[in-house]
Order: C-alpha cells, then structure tokens, then sequence
C-alpha cells in the first residue's frame, strides 16, 4: 500500500490526535492506493481532497472522499476449497474426555447406588435386631415373677438375661450403621436397646441381692432352753450366725434398695444388745427370757423380709413399665 498527500504550508503547532477527528483544518488532499498480494490483482485508489466546509464534520469528511475501487466493482464470492474449513482434531484427546465423563458418570451412579444398597441394609439389620430383642424380652416376665414371688426363694436364675444383654447391644450397635438420613431411627433404636440394657441390669441386681438377702433372714435355730445348752456353745452359735449375716449384708450391691439397705445395718448395729440379751438368759437358766429374746429376732427378721419384698415388687413393677416402653419403641421401628 502507498500513499501521498499534499502538505500545506506554514502551520502554528499541528495535533495530529485532534485533526484526525476534524478538530482544526479541513483535510488535505491525499491519496491512498491499496495493492492486493495476488500479481494480477487491480490496485485500488482512494483519493480525499478539501471540500468546501459545511459546518457538518462528518458530512465535510464524506464530501472530501472519492473512491475509486475497480476492483469491487465486479467482485463476486468465490467457493472456498472446504478443506481450509476443516480443522484439525486430536482425535486421542475427545476419546480421553469421553472415557473419563464416562468413568466419572459411572462411578457416580455406582456410588449412589453403593449408598443406597448400605442404608437400606442398614434398616434391615436394625429391624433384624429389634426383632430378636422382642423375643428376647419375652423371658423378662419370668423373671419378674421370680423377683416379687412371695415364697421363699434361694435358687433364682437370670440366665435368660443375657439373651437380652446381646440382643440390646446388637441392636445398639446396628444402630451405629444407620446412614445420617435415618437420625430418627438411629434415636428410636438407641432408646429402645438402652431400656432394655436398663431393665436387664435392674432384674440382675434385684436377683442378686433377694438371692443374698433371703438366707440370712431365716431365724437362726438357737438354743432356748439353758439345761440344753450351756454358755459357751450358745456365745459359739449366735456369734456365728452374726458374724454370716454381717458378712453377706454388707457384699449387697449398692444403689438396689436404699430403705431395705439401712433397715438392714440399723438391725446388724442392734445385734450386740441382742446377743447379750440371749446369753445372759442362758447363764441365769431364765428359759423364759431366752425364749423371748430368739421371738424378737425371729419378728425383726420376717419384718425385714416383708420391706424385702415390698421393695423387690417394686423393682418387679418398674421393671414392667420400661418393658413396655421398650416393646413401644421395638413396634415403631418394626412398623
């Protein structure tokens, strides 16, 4: 491309940015011709020379524009070669962005899918397990019998209870698998298993301390007629029993039954008056007074065993109520 204009002379400073936007001077005469690349291409010519100003900057500008472009004047499209259409693909590429949109699409859908199979094995578990402590639970009502009968009893047994300790952790633990979209489950089982760890640990305890208790609230078969006995072997018999009692009141677990628990150390403490009482019917041969002394042990005795079995049925009836709210949560997760 070439170009050629006219200078004017003498200028004061030109701003070549301004004029160009027709600030100052009309412009000048100039000549602009455009030279294709192709060897036979026509070259075209653009010409602008003053024109007489209007006071229009744009429409003095277009008036001070001739154009000469043969070259347009018989140009018509012409059908490209669609091969410099064509662009050129790595092919390695797409087919890596299909495999890992394919690998990702799938391991997604596997996931869910993997998450969806857990939560709805989870559920079955935790209803497998409520299922098992519901039976398990049915053996508690024997034990309860046991615990607030009115005969004596030494030979009371809680194995079924263990059947009850397994099932509850199992479903405790069944419970722990639960996904986060089931909290109301995961709550209903951990109540349900916690009641029936509760009613087990309560039903062992009673067992174990009537079991204890119960022998030792027989009346000891003491001597009461001093022609019998003499004193020595009377000391040797009461001091024994005394010494069995005390020994098995206190290895009874804690926290079973307070009242019957200080009924039994206020008895113990009075035992010292007791056994003097006795012995010294013994020494003076005061049949009578002996007599009275073994009556008054035998009636503190069956009065301790009647507070025994007060508490032991309302251990028994405390225990019925947690059974029942334990069954109610076992129900409302079985449906």
């Amino acid at each position: 491309m070439t170009a050629t204009s006219a200078k004017r002379p003498g200028r004061f400073a030109r701003f070549p940015s301004m004029e160009s936007l027709g600030f100052f001077d009309t412009p000048t005469e100039a000549t602009i011709t455009y030279v294709a690349r192709e060897p036979m291409a026509v070259p075209s010519v653009l010409t602008t020379r003053p024109t007489a100003p209007t006071g229009h900057l744009v429409q003095d500008l277009w008036d001070s524009t001739e154009l000469d472009a043969p070259s347009l004047l018989d140009w018509k499209p012409v059908a490209l070669d669609r091969k410099h259409l064509r662009r050129r693909f790595r092919w390695s590429r797409v087919f890596l962005v299909l495999f890992l949109s394919t690998a990702l699409g799938g391991t997604a859908y596997w996931l869910s899918q993997r998450s969806s199979a857990v939560a709805a094995g989870s559920v079955a578990a935790v209803a497998d397990q409520a299922t098992e402590l519901s039976e398990a639970l049915d053996a508690v009502a024997g034990i309860q019998e046991q615990l607030s009968a009115q005969e004596i009893a030494v030979n009371l047994s809680g194995s079924d209870l263990f059947e009850v300790d397994d099932a509850a952790r199992g479903l405790f633990d069944a419970s722990g698998d639960l996904p986060g979209s089931e909290t109301v489950t995961r709550s209903i089982a951990t109540d349900a298993a916690s009641l029936s760890l509760d009613v087990s640990r309560q039903l062992r305890d009673g067992l174990a301390y009537r079991g204890a208790l119960e022998p030792i609230l027989l009346a000891p078969a003491l001597e009461t007629d001093p022609a019998l006995t003499d004193l020595a072997t009377a000391a040797l018999e009461f001091s024994e029993w005394r010494a069995r009692f005390d020994s098995i009141r206190s290895a009874l677990p804690d926290g079973v039954a307070a009242t019957l628990t200080d009924a039994l150390e206020d008895f113990s403490t009075s035992l010292e008056t007791r056994q003097g009482s006795y012995l010294d019917a013994i020494r003076t041969n005061d049949l009578r007074a002996a007599e009275v002394a073994v009556q008054e042990l035998q009636t503190n005795l069956e009065s301790i065993r009647e507070l025994m079995m007060t508490t032991m049925t309302g251990l028994a009836d405390q225990v019925d109520s947690e059974v029942a709210e334990a069954r109610d949560l076992i129900g409302r997760l079985l449906g």
